[in-house]
């Protein structure tokens, strides 16, 4: 059973998980052989405040 997390900067809609739910879902079960059921998405949705890359807050970028 693939567990798939998504941790992304938090704002985008029900509708945007969902197309991308769909999506990743698909490319798994291409590449593992499961059926679509055995496929868990979390999505993690993340202040642009808390996200930091080569120590620059992702505000500053």
């Amino acid at each position: 059973m693939p567990w798939v997390t998504i941790q992304w900067y938090k704002g985008r809609d029900a509708e945007t998980k969902d197309k991308v739910a769909k999506l990743v879902t698909e490319a798994v079960c291409e590449g593992c052989g499961c059926r679509p059921e055995a496929v868990s998405i979390v999505f993690v949705d993340v202040d642009k405040r808390e996200w930091y890359q080569g120590a620059i807050p992702a505000t500053k970028r």
